[in-house]
């Protein structure tokens, strides 16, 4: 009985630890391969974590308040460090760089995790928005590379007034879509 629960419980949670991509059936993974990224529904391109950082480094600390246990009026604050690449920046450098911005004007970026939870960002909010100097593909929290429920890498709008719905963890693909 138990071997057959533990058996159960591996076809389970097998989905949770497969390098499988919702997207796209036909992205494999290499050992190395952090994401896989589409331009214009193009074969996509993998991207390892080496070559992200290869890329320019931002660091950007967002603070939150804490409420003090038992207190009325007193809070905290606890600052987190994410360290990774603008995803312009990573846009511009895979492919984006050559492309006139008209045609570009409407279009999205989509970020999907292993999970199948989506993220979509306008062209406009990246490119011609104080929004694109916020958006950070992370790959390390407080100096410490993310661990393997976030990661290898994970995207915050970090300017969102609710950041919580385009925070999208072990990313596995950002396509740019018309």
């Amino acid at each position: 009985m138990r071997l057959l629960i533990c058996l159960l419980l591996l076809i389970v949670a097998r989905p949770a630890f497969s390098q499988e991509c919702p997207v796209d059936s036909n992205i494999i993974f290499g050992k190395n391969d952090a994401f896989a990224f589409r331009l214009f529904a193009i074969k996509p391109a993998m991207v390892t974590l080496n070559s992200l950082s290869q890329l320019p480094q931002t660091t950007i600390t967002a603070e939150r308040r804490l409420q003090v246990s038992g207190s009325v009026n007193a809070s905290e604050s606890q600052g987190t460090a994410w360290s990774g690449v603008l995803l312009r920046d990573f846009l511009l450098k895979y492919g984006l760089e050559n492309v006139p911005s008209r045609p570009l004007r409407n279009t999205r970026i989509e970020i999907v995790a292993k999970d199948g939870y989506k993220a979509t960002f306008s062209w406009g909010e990246i490119f011609n928005n104080p929004t694109g100097s916020q958006v950070l593909l992370i790959t390390k929290q407080d100096g410490k590379y993310l661990d393997v429920q976030e990661g290898p890498v994970a995207i915050r709008s970090l300017g969102d007034i609710r950041p919580g719905a385009r925070h999208v963890r072990n990313i596995c693909a950002i396509s740019y879509l018309n």
